[in-house]
């Protein structure tokens, strides 16, 4: 079973990285424009998949930060973005390698 969370987490970096040169090779302005998305541009978009990530980290771990905002922007810059998406998948890569229960019992609440 834990291979098998090794491997996701693998896959999970993969495709970030992927999602991330996509993303580079827009310009400015069509990467912050409102698409009409869920949030609105892709920059939000990535903020809110980066949120994701560490609130569901934050539920399995107990650390790092506990955010409540879906919508929130961490990041206006894009290579300060992706810079803490990586480090985020080291994280969550980390943690699949971890032996024993990698849940922590502490509840977050999302706005």
């Amino acid at each position: 079973m834990k291979s098998m969370f090794e491997m996701l987490a693998g896959y999970n970096a993969w495709a970030n990285r992927r999602l991330y040169d996509a993303a580079a090779e827009l310009d400015d302005a069509d990467y912050r424009a409102d698409h009409g998305a869920f949030f609105s541009s892709v920059h939000g978009t990535l903020n809110h998949l980066l949120v994701g990530d560490r609130i569901w980290m934050h539920r399995f771990t107990g650390e790092g930060p506990s955010l409540t905002k879906l919508d929130a922007i961490l990041y206006e810059d894009f290579a300060e973005l992706r810079a803490a998406r990586e480090a985020e998948d080291d994280r969550i890569a980390a943690m699949s390698r971890r032996s024993g229960p990698p849940i922590s019992t502490e509840r977050s609440a999302i706005a």
